[in-house]
């Protein structure tokens, strides 16, 4: 029995998972989350094989949780489904050990497939995301690293800014002063060459640290917050 854990706050996604995977007795479900945080503590105890990880709940903090799980947990086979373009996220998260990146659009045959693949701790990458991530490792010596760039705390407080954070909010969850902040901010800027918010969020949402949506939501927030 290959025992599975879902990364997902949608029950109709979840459903449809286990609905695909209960046509094959070799497949069980044993617990699902929301989110990446509980996972570690509940597998010491309980050991499953598979960990199965929505993109959309993939984050800068994840790539330190999935470091960790390949460290005390070597055992595991991670995968990321619901990869619609492959991003400097997808390409750390394979250099930290991911077993499988999944595109959005694979069918149930290619699920099951990736299943069995990963548990016999071979790699897979839908085609699709492979032939961009090719091609990206074709530019790359163009392309900037923010993860090599920026430190641990820039990219903490680039998330908090992009993400429509006021400066006295970050100064105040990260024990900073508000000064401090900017001084952060302002570094970030001439490391990535840029001058604006904006500027820092299309970045974000290229490198898969945010979604467009909260991006969006971000920068709207800061323009209320700049204007009010």
């Amino acid at each position: 029995m290959i025992n599975i854990i879902i990364i997902d706050d949608s029950n109709i996604s979840i459903r449809g998972i286990e609905a695909i995977l209960t046509r094959n007795t070799r497949y069980k479900v044993v617990a699902t989350f929301p989110s990446l945080d509980p996972v570690i503590t509940w597998n010491r105890q309980n050991k499953a094989n598979i960990i199965l990880i929505n993109r959309e709940h993939c984050h800068f903090d994840s790539l330190k949780t999935f470091t960790t799980i390949r460290r005390t947990q070597p055992d595991v086979g991670l995968i990321i489904f619901n990869v619609r373009h492959n991003d400097m996220f997808v390409v750390k998260a394979l250099d930290i050990g991911i077993f499988g990146i999944l595109s959005a659009s694979i069918a149930e045959e290619e699920l099951i497939e990736a299943l069995q693949i990963v548990n016999a701790r071979q790699r897979i990458i839908s085609p699709d995301i492979a032939q961009q991530l090719a091609l990206q490792r074709l530019n790359q010596r163009e392309q900037l690293d923010i993860y090599e760039l920026l430190s641990a705390r820039e990219l903490e407080i680039m998330l908090m800014i992009t993400r429509g954070l006021p400066v006295k909010h970050i100064a105040e969850s990260l024990s900073l002063s508000p000064k401090t902040v900017n001084t952060y901010r302002y570094r970030m800027f001439g490391k990535l060459n840029i001058s604006s918010d904006v500027e820092l969020t299309h970045i974000a949402i290229g490198y898969g640290l945010i979604t467009a949506k909260q991006g969006s939501s971000g920068w709207n927030n800061s323009l209320i917050q700049k204007f009010s």
